[in-house]
């Protein structure tokens, strides 16, 4: 059975400093002691959420990194009056960025299928060298890497949605919307991101050998999970003006308790639901 590893970074602790924080500064300033007044605005949210997620993803989220950036252009313009005349600039550089992180995201998939596709054919192609069945073999080999490379491009082309075999999950659905379905049967959880789009991902026919842990973060959208009635699904999911709704139906099928996923993540200003059939 596989077993769960809790991440290097709580981000429950994190976020419970987060609330802490705030608490404080709240009560401090409810008894005369004088608290700026931008300490406590929108903008300080959204910083205080992008370096949450951040620090939960060791500094290596793009989505920490833009709501970090937005709230601090943010906080200076509004409280602190500083003009940098960026506004008609963000969204086309935001563009830009985004598309530089897709390329170069793509890029890595494709060199990583490339190198394991080489590794597979030199290992098949010393065993075809041996002079045991070589007609045979020879024969099979032609067979097996053409079935792998249908497979290879089943899988290159299943991150842009559709049906996916992958063991691991990773979704970015950023200004655009995502469908997909996924039909591994060891599933091994991931990470599903929603910035201004959406995603909807069918769970049905997979399967799970153990708990798994799935990060989830939205922003400005929402994310619909469709999963089996048997699957126990545990929601650690940190949501600031979002909603997240259950809307599971309960039957008698008894819930596996081998079969345990675990949500985590932040959904701001969006929506989370979790569906079974």
């Amino acid at each position: 059975m596989t077993r769960y590893s809790s991440p290097r970074n709580d981000g429950g602790i994190v976020f419970g400093f987060v609330i802490l924080g705030i608490g404080v500064l709240l009560l401090l300033k409810k008894i005369g002691i004088f608290i700026p007044t931008w300490v406590l605005t929108w903008p300080m949210i959204l910083i205080a959420i992008g370096l949450f997620t951040l620090i939960k993803h060791e500094f290596k989220s793009l989505f920490g990194a833009f709501i970090l950036f937005l709230g601090t252009y943010f906080l200076l313009k509004n409280e602190f009056h500083l003009a940098f005349s960026l506004d008609r600039y963000i969204f086309p550089v935001g563009l830009i960025v985004l598309g530089l992180y897709l390329i170069t995201k793509k890029k890595k998939e494709q060199d990583l299928i490339r190198n394991i596709k080489a590794d597979w054919q030199k290992s098949r192609k010393s065993k075809v060298d041996q002079p045991i069945g070589g007609d045979t073999n020879e024969s099979d080999s032609s067979s097996s890497t053409s079935s792998f490379s249908s497979s290879t491009a089943s899988g290159a082309a299943s991150n842009m949605g559709g049906t996916s075999f992958s063991d691991t999950l990773n979704i970015d659905a950023i200004l655009s919307g995502v469908n997909k379905r996924i039909l591994s049967k060891n599933l091994k959880g991931g990470k599903l991101t929603a910035a201004f789009g959406g995603i909807d991902l069918d769970l049905t026919q997979a399967d799970i050998q153990g708990p798994i842990t799935i990060q989830v973060d939205v922003i400005f959208g929402g994310m619909k999970i469709l999963v089996p009635p048997h699957w126990d699904i545990r929601t650690e999911v940190s949501n600031i003006a979002a909603g997240i709704e259950d809307k599971r139906i309960y039957r008698d099928t008894a819930i596996d308790p081998e079969k345990v996923v675990i949500l985590k993540g932040t959904v701001l200003f969006g929506g989370l639901e979790i569906k079974s059939f």
